[in-house]
């Protein structure tokens, strides 16, 4: 009698250990699919709304417009690179 009670406490233990895990499996796997769903939606976001890329008037880098320092005429990566062009350019004005 004592090993059937001991068979049967055996069983019911691997039968709650099963469901747990079976219930592990599955919460990890929604949450992996709804990642991806979130990767996938924002990956269509950036490819929606691209940015204009501007070139850098010193150096010749392009970068995006949004980044980008703008004297009215034209378009930097930096402000050292808009001060540097202005002043070379000064001089060339003068001579």
């Amino acid at each position: 009698m004592r090993a059937i009670v001991f068979l049967l406490f055996v069983v019911l233990i691997f039968l709650i250990a099963r469901f747990v895990l079976n219930r592990v499996i599955e919460i990890r796997e929604k949450q992996r699919q709804q990642d991806l769903q979130n990767q996938k939606a924002q990956q269509a976001k950036t490819n929606d709304n691209p940015e204009e890329m501007v070139r850098c008037a010193e150096c010749g880098v392009h970068l995006p417009q949004a980044e980008a320092y703008f004297d009215g005429k034209h378009t930097f990566c930096s402000e050292g690179h808009m001060q540097k062009y202005h002043s070379e350019h000064q001089n060339d004005n003068q001579e």
